[in-house]
Order: C-alpha cells, then structure tokens, then sequence
C-alpha cells in the first residue's frame, strides 16, 4: 500500500506510510525502506543495512482491452545514509517492463543514464523536473485520466483503514467527499425551477378536470 501510494501521490510530505499498522503517522520513511532500516541506534544515529542503495518503484496499467498497457514509477537514490530524502526521479515507459530491465549486466538496479537512455529507448521518458509533471502527465485523458488533487487528499487517508464508518454517509464524507465545502447552488436553483413546473402542470391539471358550467 505504501508503494501504490508513492507512485501515484509522490509528494512524501502527503503519504502515511504504514498508517494501516500503527493508526497513525509512523516514523517510517522512504529513506528507512531503500536503505533497511534497522530500527536500532548507535550514539544516537540510525542504523541502516546498507549505505547507499538505487531503488525502483512502479505501477503498470493496462487498458481493458489489452491493447494499451502504461508503466509509471519512481527512481530513488540514495548515495550515502547521511543523505536524508535522497535523489527523486519519476518515470513513465508506455509498456509492460520486467524486473530485467531495471538492471544491468550485474544484476544490480541501473544507474541514473543507463536508465534514462533505457526509458528513452522505449519512447518514454523521466521527469528531472520534479513530481509536478511527472503527476500532471499521468493525470491527463491519454494516460490514466483522473483528478490529481483529488487522489493526492483522499488516498492516503482512504488506505490507511483506520477509520471505520458505522454509515455509508460517514465513510462517503470522511474518505470521498474533499474537505472543502461544496457548491450545490446550481442543484438547488434546478431543483427550484422543478418544483415550479410541478406546481404549473399540478395548477393546469387542476383546471383541466374543473366540471363546466352551463347556462340556458
């Protein structure tokens, strides 16, 4: 869930890593899973079970007809465990990739320009700018069309399974509905304009079964 999570929000300030086990924002970071770790300290630094460490995340899509498939992911590296969030690149390959093509010739995860020429080869792309495009491209209609500001405030709150709901109404407001209030002027002005159309066919249904007079 964290990983689903990284791919897909990026920001790490916006990610709950292992909320769903600790019920709340825990220490773990994105640091402490590339580099292991270890939970322990020595002289009051963290220890780790490697000094540096090239890690790979990614999510692969594919369209229901199968004739579409999409890999988006995140590059992280980190040089030294004096490092503290490392250097971040996201990535998008329009293609199914194995575990092989993260690696090179032994078997270690590829280097920063080895990677890019790989993603390039594939008429994909990295993204040195930053999480910003990398998000804004993924979003658009010909990738994965959804709402970016949307996922980014309701997913990591949404797989942290923290909070049960005893009412449909609780949950749809806690984990779907966005936190800002909304605008429900246009259904209340169209509910309006119902309600007199229903009041003018009711009015000219009344004078329709009205009985008519007749005089001599």
């Amino acid at each position: 869930m964290d990983l689903i999570q990284f791919v897909l929000v990026g920001d790490q300030r916006l990610i709950r890593f292992n909320q769903s086990a600790t019920g709340d924002r825990s220490d773990r970071s994105l640091k402490g899973y590339c580099l292991g770790d270890t939970k322990e300290e020595e002289n009051g630094i963290t220890q780790y079970i490697r000094n540096s460490a090239i890690t790979y995340v990614a999510l692969e899509f594919t369209w229901p007809n199968g004739k579409k498939c999409e890999t988006w992911g995140i590059r992280v590296e980190f040089t030294s465990a004096a490092e503290t969030h490392g250097k971040v690149t996201p990535f998008f390959v329009p293609e199914s990739l194995l575990r092989s093509d993260f690696l090179d010739a032994e078997k270690r995860p590829l280097d920063y320009t080895a990677f890019k020429a790989f993603a390039e080869s594939r008429q994909g792309r990295i993204y040195p700018e930053g999480i910003e495009a990398y998000l804004r491209d993924m979003a658009q209609p010909v990738h994965l069309n959804f709402d970016s500001r949307a996922l980014r405030s309701l997913l990591p709150t949404a797989m942290s399974f923290t909070f049960f709901e005893k009412s449909f109404n609780g949950f749809a407001r806690q984990f779907i509905l966005p936190a800002d209030k909304l605008d429900v002027a246009d259904v209340t002005a169209s509910y309006r304009t119902f309600q007199n159309y229903e009041q003018d066919v009711s009015a000219a249904a009344s004078l329709c079964d009205a009985p008519i007079s007749q005089s001599n």
